[in-house]
């Protein structure tokens, strides 16, 4: 009998893999499946009260390098960081991929920015980046250039690579106790 492995044997053997080569930092990953993220009614994930916290979370973060696939303060990616600021700040889980966490909520226009709202950039040509808004045209990402850093909406370079922005929903938003699969490994 043959046995197709799906993504999340994937991610727990690569998961072990990394977990029998020994590094530092503890990283837990979480995939939530396709049927998981149903859009629901809406709930926006995060209030006007948090943006200190979110501050304080990026002052610890600041400057990390960007590693494309990482997840520890050796180096992170954009999708990287919304996935670990969501599980460190609010115990919820994110699709891994920004493609994932484009299409993971209800799109809302730049004006209507709260805090929280993931906000989208087309950066190649099938390329995604994303980013949390804070507040003020503001938002928190992780850069190819600059690692974890705060930029501006209204900046040249990333007012013309602009793409939509999603505000969460409490049905697309995981809590951790009903994760699909969780893999943790050392990196």
């Amino acid at each position: 009998m043959v046995r197709r492995f799906g993504r999340g044997h994937f991610l727990v053997l690569t998961a072990l893999f990394l977990c029998l080569q020994g590094c530092a930092q503890k990283v837990q990953v979480t995939y939530v499946s396709q049927q998981k993220r149903v859009i629901g009614g809406e709930r926006p994930v995060l209030s006007q009260q948090n943006v200190l916290l979110l501050k304080r979370h990026y002052e610890k973060w600041r400057g990390t390098p960007y590693e494309d696939g990482g997840l520890s303060r050796l180096g992170i990616d954009c999708s990287g960081y919304t996935v670990l600021v969501y599980r460190d700040l609010f115990g919820l889980s994110l699709p891994r991929t920004a493609w994932e966490q484009a299409e993971s909520g209800r799109e809302v226009s730049r004006t209507a920015l709260k805090t929280g709202d993931l906000v989208f950039f087309n950066t190649g040509r099938s390329k995604k980046h994303v980013g949390i808004y804070l507040d003020g045209d503001q938002f928190i990402h992780a850069s190819l250039s600059k690692g974890v850093t705060l930029s501006s909406l209204d900046d040249s370079y990333w007012s013309e690579k602009y793409w939509k922005a999603i505000r969460l929903q409490s049905s697309n938003v995981q809590n951790q106790t009903n994760n699909v699969v969780t893999a943790t490994y050392r990196r």
